[in-house]
């Protein structure tokens, strides 16, 4: 475990040795993007620091339903609501889903986000294959007047993009609503705006989507996502109105830096390219998809010899404490080309090694 006093960018200072920084969730690297910082200041000079007030008083700051808007049209979405952090996006819509519909069966996909459970929560046991494939007749069986059916769009800790065909299986005499996490795509996938368009659904199926805007994008505050009258029902939920709302200037710098998304999706497009590129064979010591930016293993002792290499990646056990530790190893567009070929020739380094001391052992 280490400390800094210094949010890592680039880089990072441990002990007075400067590392590579490889982790973390700032996929675009907006949180140390020169540009957006000075428009988050420059939010602050314009509608301020906080407003620790609800949503519904009587005197409402323009900044929240201005970005709302401009975060609607960004993902495709019918309407949005922000709330203060994803957690939050989370737990409002599944308690507005269980306080609205008593009786309603949850049903949670497998390594599904914490943010997603209600009190009724039980992990799911099952592969992603054999859950999702056992979904139709679980709901046929069922005699709930309403399934909520909630899973992220990728998967963890593993990086794995969860499929969404079995959405077109779904009975179709049933009430079914469809809860989607996004945190983690949204600000990679579609371009950056996340995977709320590229998901259709059955007519008799409402589809809910949920995300954290502090991972890609750097604002700390978390977005639901819906149909129009859904969101209104949702803003005069006591959850949501007795609740203190996002950072306003963070929400003003959003609004006023799409183009600057842009550039950082396109360049962290590039640099994971290259990445995959020189790493060649070694690409199998991680789960890993196209074009995304976090890679995954529980190779034993990588983390340990890339941060010999000047290199610090995440590792430790995750969901629990008992779970097994995992290496999550993240590329960013602040990552120079020349940094780039350095980690993935660390990469192969290790896995040269490893092979070396496993003939050994078997000799």
């Amino acid at each position: 475990m280490f400390y800094t006093d210094e949010l890592p960018g680039r880089t990072v200072v441990l002990d007075q040795r400067e590392y590579l920084w490889c982790s973390g969730t700032s996929y675009l690297g907006m949180s140390r993007n020169p540009v957006f910082i000075e428009r988050v200041l420059e939010g602050i000079r314009r509608v301020g620091i906080n407003w620790g007030s609800s949503r519904n008083n009587t005197l409402r700051l323009t900044i929240y339903e201005e970005a709302e808007r401009v975060l609607a049209q960004w993902m495709g979405a019918p309407a949005t609501l922000t709330v203060s952090s994803g957690m939050m996006a989370g737990q409002v819509l599944m308690k507005w889903l269980t306080f609205s519909q008593p009786g309603v069966l949850v049903l949670y996909a497998p390594n599904v986000h914490p943010a997603l459970w209600a009190d009724d929560f039980l992990p799911a046991t099952e592969s992603y294959e054999t859950w999702f494939a056992e979904l139709p007749e679980r709901i046929r069986q069922s005699q709930a007047p309403e399934v909520v059916i909630v899973t992220d769009s990728v998967g963890s800790p593993h990086t794995r993009l969860v499929p969404f065909d079995w959405m077109n299986h779904l009975p179709t005499e049933a009430r079914i609503t469809v809860v989607v996490d996004d945190s983690h795509g949204l600000g990679v996938f579609s371009q950056g705006r996340g995977i709320y368009s590229q998901l259709s659904a059955p007519a008799n199926v409402r589809l809910l989507y949920v995300a954290s805007l502090n991972k890609a994008l750097s604002v700390p505050a978390g977005v639901l996502a819906g149909p129009v009258e859904v969101m209104e029902a949702i803003r005069h939920f006591p959850m949501f109105s007795g609740a203190s709302p996002a950072n306003p200037a963070n929400l003003w710098a959003f609004t006023q830096s799409l183009e600057l998304y842009d550039e950082a999706h396109q360049l962290l497009s590039q640099r994971v390219d290259q990445f995959v590129e020189e790493l060649g064979p070694s690409i199998r010591l991680f789960h890993w998809l196209p074009a995304y930016p976090a890679f995954t293993t529980k190779q034993p002792g990588l983390h340990e010899y890339l941060r010999e290499a000047g290199i610090l990646t995440a590792c430790f056990p995750y969901p629990g404490p008992n779970d097994p530790a995992i290496t999550r190893l993240v590329i960013t567009p602040l990552h120079e080309p020349s940094d780039i070929s350095r980690i993935a020739a660390a990469c192969r380094a290790y896995e040269v090694r490893a092979s070396v001391a496993s003939e050994q052992t078997e000799a």
